[in-house]
């Protein structure tokens, strides 16, 4: 009895280890929307933080009076006044990345 259970230990850390590797998937665990409204002297974000592995669709809103460009992490969009603009990026590195509205910082967007 005692070996079938150290057997049935074993076999259990085994198949513990070996699973997740077989669950991996390439494709994004979830899918989302960021809303972004920039106005000549401010931004708003509907959300700041997203795990890694996320596929997020930033949709920027230009509310204001001139021309701007929505910068995060380096991912660039000019949105025209009273236009809409769409942005998507995989998540697939933790870390803050800067946002900014012509070329200045205007907040941090995390992947956890």
């Amino acid at each position: 009895m005692k070996q079938a259970l150290a057997v049935f230990a074993i076999l259990a850390a085994v198949i513990a280890v070996a699973a997740p590797s077989s669950l991996a998937t390439t494709s994004p665990g979830y899918n989302f929307t960021i809303q972004v409204t920039v106005t000549d002297n401010d931004m708003v974000m509907s959300r700041s933080v997203a795990k890694r592995g996320w596929l997020a669709h930033f949709v920027i809103t230009n509310k204001g009076h001139k021309t701007h460009v929505f910068n995060v992490g380096g991912l660039k969009r000019t949105i025209a006044v009273g236009k809409k603009a769409k942005l998507g990026a995989y998540l697939d590195q933790r870390g803050q990345y800067k946002i900014k509205i012509d070329n200045k910082t205007r907040g941090f967007f995390t992947v956890n």
